[in-house]
C-alpha cells in the first residue's frame, strides 16, 4: 500500500502528540507501516531551531523563517524519502500550524507571500489527510499546564486571546481545504481517538 501523508494540527493541549502514537499503534494492527514525528524538531537540524524557537525570544520574522527551515529540511530529510518508500508519515503540525500562529495570531503580513513561502519550503507537498483535533483554547491551556511532563517555553507566556486568535484562524481554514477533517478535542482521549480510527478506517478502506 502507498505511504500516505498524515498530519495533526490543533491549538496548545489538543491531545496531537497522544493521537499521533496511537494512531500508529492502530495502524499497526491493520499491517500499515508508519513513522511518527513532529514540527519543529523533526530532524537534527531542528532540533536546534525547536531550542531556539522555544527558549528564546525570537524576532517574529525570524521566527517564521526558523520555522519555514525546518519544514524545507524535515520534507527533504524525512517525509519525503519515508513517503517513496511507501511508508505513512505520521506527523504532528505542518502547514495550518505555521499559518495559525504566525498569520492568525501574530498578524504577519502580506497573507499572500507567506503562503507561497511555505508552499515553497515544503516543495510543494500536500499532506494526504490532515487532522485538526479542535479544542477551547481555555481547555486546551489548562489541560496544558497540569500536565506532568510539561516543560514551560516560551509559547506559554502568551495570553488567552492569543490562543482564541490560533484557534479562529485554524478552524477557518480547515473549513475551507477540501483533506481537513475537524474533530471536537474537548472530549475524552479515548472517545476522541474512537473517532478517529473510525475516520482512518474509512480512510484505508477498513469500513465502509
Amino acid at each position: 500500500m502507498p505511504g500516505k501523508f498524515i498530519v495533526f494540527e490543533g491549538g496548545e493541549g489538543s491531545g496531537k502528540s497522544s493521537h499521533v502514537q496511537l494512531t500508529s499503534d492502530f495502524l499497526k494492527q491493520h499491517s500499515i507501516s508508519s513513522i511518527t514525528t513532529h514540527e519543529p524538531g523533526g530532524t537534527k537540524i531542528g532540533k536546534i531551531i525547536r531550542e531556539l524557537i522555544l527558549e528564546e525570544r525570537v524576532a517574529t520574522r525570524a521566527e517564521l523563517l526558523l520555522f519555514l527551515a525546518d519544514r524545507a529540511q524535515h520534507v527533504a530529510e524525512i517525509i519525503k524519502p519515508t513517503l517513496d518508500k511507501n511508508t505513512t508519515v505520521l506527523c504532528d503540525r505542518f502547514t495550518g500550524s505555521t499559518l495559525a500562529y504566525q498569520i492568525g495570531a501574530r498578524n504577519l503580513q502580506p497573507e499572500n507571500l507567506i503562503i507561497q513561502m511555505e508552499d515553497f519550503a515544503r516543495s510543494g507537498l500536500t499532506p494526504d489527510l490532515t487532522i485538526y483535533l479542535d479544542i477551547d483554547p481555555a481547555i486546551g491551556i489548562e489541560r496544558k499546564r497540569v500536565q506532568t511532563n510539561h516543560t514551560m517555553n516560551s509559547f506559554d507566556d502568551f495570553d488567552l486571546e492569543f490562543h482564541q486568535s490560533v484557534h479562529e484562524y485554524f478552524l477557518q481554514y480547515a473549513k475551507q481545504q477540501a483533506n481537513w477533517v475537524i474533530i471536537n478535542a474537548n472530549r475524552k482521549l479515548s472517545d476522541v481517538q474512537f473517532d478517529l480510527n473510525q475516520l482512518l478506517g474509512k480512510f484505508y478502506g477498513f469500513t465502509h
